[in-house]
């Protein structure tokens, strides 16, 4: 149908629609019973989930069904027994008083207090209680204790079986000489482009080298030069004549200089 040809009723008569709205739920409302029962329900989820866990892993230690039915009902009460929690609480240093007073009337003991924040253990209840005397502008965060562990770690038997089981002193020095003949076949075949440790030992190997021929012909050019300074010198070195004293002349002096005296 087009938009030209679609009319509406109220237009033609020029009156509203009134629409009454129901406002009765549809869906499925939760009573607190209902959210007891599924709460209940979740906790037994995981009482049988770890139960089979913790069955599954004495089956690998190689336990046997008394020793496994033990260590089943410890499981159960320690997942009976409430939690224990460490209790880091953030306050603004001007509530320290009264978050301070707070707690001296419930009689609760703290660890450490300072003025921005304390440290305090606390179990379920005492949290509730936590929760419920604490400012409104104080942060709480608690940190549940690990419990002990039932079947400590370590000693189940795994069905992975290790390649190299050997762990004796000469089968560790089998494969040091086995990784160094390796080693050497690289080396001697120039297949350094492969491993780059080996690279750059070659290289710095081949600039030790250098270094060293440098340093031995500088040794070189310096015994040339001392012997061919000592040679320079030795040629140098004459025969020394002693001359003989001259005696003054007794010729008569040019007459030039006998006119000046006159005059």
């Amino acid at each position: 149908m087009s938009r030209k040809n679609f009319k509406v009723a109220t237009a033609e008569d020029g009156k509203t629609t009134i629409i009454k709205i129901d406002k009765t739920p549809t869906g499925k409302v939760k009573t607190l019973k209902d959210e007891e029962q599924i709460r209940k329900e979740r906790e037994e989820q995981y009482k049988n989930f770890r139960v089979n866990a913790l069955k599954r892993r004495a089956k690998r230690m190689g336990l046997t069904d008394e020793q496994t039915e033990v260590k089943v009902k410890e499981l159960l009460n320690q997942l009976d027994t409430p939690n224990s929690y460490n209790v880091l609480i953030l306050f603004n240093s001007k509530d320290k008083d009264m978050v301070k007073q707070a707690l001296l009337k419930e009689e609760l003991v703290w660890k450490i207090m300072s003025d921005s924040h304390l440290i305090m253990v606390a179990d379920q209840d005492t949290l509730k209680t936590i929760r419920e005397i604490m400012p409104p502008s104080a942060k709480i965060h608690p940190y549940c204790k690990k419990k002990a562990v039932i079947l400590p770690s370590g000693k189940e038997k795994s069905g992975y079986v290790a390649k190299n089981t050997d762990k004796s002193s000469t089968a560790k020095a089998r494969r040091n000489a086995k990784k160094a003949e390796r080693y050497m076949k690289k080396r001697l075949n120039g297949m350094a482009h492969n491993d780059y440790k080996l690279h750059a030992e070659l290289q710095k190997e081949k600039r030790i080298k250098n270094r060293r021929k440098v340093a031995k012909r500088l040794k070189m050019l310096q015994k040339r030069c001392q012997k061919a300074a000592l040679k320079a010198k030795k040629g140098k070195a004459g025969i020394t004549v002693q001359l003989k004293p001259k005696k003054s002349s007794t010729a008569p002096k040019k007459a030039s200089t006998n006119l000046k005296k006159a005059a």
